[in-house]
């Protein structure tokens, strides 16, 4: 950054009591020169510096505003008035205290970090010279190498989606290949660059298949998400449960056949009750309106989740999954241990004491104990299967 210092010399002068003239003669120097370094228009020789912050009281550090590091607080001031400067069109002035910056604090990752995200707004900000822009995207490539260089684990996964995207642009396949693989197992969500990765290669079947996987893990993240809220510790009103309820329903009807969850807890119950029992999409609705005090809702809720119980296991919705997810990968359905779970739950757990007695939740219970020791068992109306 170019150096001013005019403004910490009137303040420390005036501090002291003494005018430019004063000042002067004590260095050894005219009162125009003191003039000048106030203002900007030129510095005091480095020979002066000591000598000049002796006179003032204060010392050189303070004198040039000397920061060891740059503050965040800083930082985002700095960044400010650069974003404004590019969005008012002086893009040539914003480029310039950024690079600034740069020079001061050569070491700093935050500044690097906020340095590219800077290049792009002057790249949407200023008119197509293709000079300007060449010369900013080969900048953002130094600062998301050193970045990655670095290895913050604060900046890291986003140098590495930089460094991904830039080689993408350029048609560097091999780098962005390279660099993926890299850090394949690293935490990260690296989507959207394999999909762009495979389209350039032409692999528009592999394009496919990792953005309906990351979909399918979305989709079961949002749904967990949701589930967690309906938790009755964090004490929703009744209106927002339900709320909550008629999403996951809508969700279920959306992605997945016949309403199935088609994504269950990895965790094993480890005995009967609410919380082992609520597994998949039907059964935590039943719980929520059981709790809510709509028994029928709950019924018909278990009802479905029999059916998936005994029933063939559900695929995904073929229409947004297929082929990468075919109903044989990550199936839907319910192992012997989580079968007893929930039929342990229905027995014997006090939350379900309002449904005992009734046929059509006898009929179920029945149901489910039919398909653990292996028999048909009854359908709902009666019927045998």
């Amino acid at each position: 950054m170019e150096l001013k210092i005019g403004t910490k010399i009137v303040e420390f002068r005036k501090k002291k009591g003494i005018t430019q003239e004063q000042l002067a003669a004590i260095l050894g120097v005219s009162a125009p020169a003191v003039s000048k370094w106030e203002t900007d228009s030129s510095c005091p020789d480095i020979t002066l510096l000591c000598p000049l912050a002796r006179a003032l009281g204060t010392n050189v550090d303070t004198l040039l505003s000397f920061e060891e590091e740059l503050s965040q607080e800083s930082l985002g001031q700095y960044m400010e008035e650069i974003i404004r400067l590019s969005r008012q069109g002086e893009t040539g002035k914003a480029e310039e205290k950024l690079n600034g910056l740069l020079r001061a604090y050569p070491s700093n990752i935050s500044l690097k970090f906020s340095a590219v995200a800077a290049l792009t707004i002057f790249d949407m900000n200023a008119a197509p010279e293709e000079e300007s822009k060449q010369r900013w995207c080969r900048q953002k490539k130094e600062l998301a190498q050193a970045i990655h260089d670095d290895g913050n684990p604060a900046f890291y996964l986003f140098s590495v989606s930089m460094l991904v995207a830039l080689a993408l642009e350029e048609e560097d396949l091999e780098s962005a290949e390279k660099l993926l693989q890299e850090n394949i197992r690293r935490a990260g969500d690296f989507t959207f660059q394999w999909a762009r990765l495979y389209l350039k290669k032409g692999q528009q079947d592999k394009a496919l298949e990792v953005l309906q996987r990351q979909t399918y893990k979305v989709v079961g993240d949002l749904r967990a998400c949701l589930a967690s809220l309906m938790e009755q510790e964090l004490g929703l009103e009744r209106q927002r449960v339900l709320e909550i309820c008629r999403i996951m329903e809508q969700l279920d009807r959306l992605f997945y056949i016949q309403g199935s969850s088609g994504l269950l807890s990895a965790a094993k119950p480890t005995k009967y009750g609410v919380r082992t029992f609520s597994i998949g999409s039907p059964g935590l609705l039943a719980e929520v309106y059981l709790r809510e005090g709509d028994p029928k809702k709950a019924l018909e809720y278990l009802e479905v989740l029999t059916e998936q119980i005994v029933g063939s296991p559900a695929v995904p919705n073929p229409l947004v999954f297929a082929p990468a997810i075919d109903g044989k990968l990550e199936q839907a359905g319910f192992s012997q241990e989580i079968k007893l779970a929930i039929l342990q739950g229905l027995e014997k757990d006090v939350c379900f004491e309002p449904l005992r007695g009734q046929e059509r939740f006898d009929a179920l219970v029945r149901r489910i104990a039919d398909n653990l020791a292996g028999n048909p068992g009854e359908k709902a109306d009666g019927e045998t299967e």
